[in-house]
């Protein structure tokens, strides 16, 4: 995973939202409420724990909900420490991450979702 201090940075100050070149930079919580909002733009989120990690989807656990990640993955290297410690529905902090993509609304259920999605370190508070 890479981390993307100089990006995610802008959000470890005050600020719960920070648009930066058409990329939304947004804490889960604000995420959760807003997403609706969000269809369509590219965001980071900027914590959120994997679980159920497939290479067919996964889920982002956030306070308030859940986000369905979807294929294609930016880099598969990515994959390897999540395949590795959270595949499970019960996972720790080695399955933290800030997830990129673009927002969408899933067909069934109509909860949030990123697609073309990217890992990173989370933003440490």
């Amino acid at each position: 995973m890479r981390y993307t201090g100089l990006l995610l940075a802008a959000v470890a100050g005050s600020a719960t939202i920070a648009i930066a070149a058409e990329r939304v930079l947004i804490d889960p919580i604000e995420f959760m409420v807003s997403w609706p909002d969000l269809v369509g733009r590219d965001v980071v989120i900027t914590k959120g724990r994997i679980v159920a990690a497939s290479d067919q989807a996964m889920v982002l656990q956030l306070s308030g909900g859940n986000v369905a990640l979807l294929p294609p993955w930016k880099d598969r290297d990515d994959l390897r420490p999540l395949f590795e410690h959270c595949t499970g529905v019960l996972t720790d902090d080695r399955c933290d991450v800030a997830a990129e993509g673009t927002v969408g609304k899933m067909l069934v259920g109509g909860g949030p979702q990123l697609k073309d999605v990217d890992f990173f370190k989370p933003v440490a508070r």
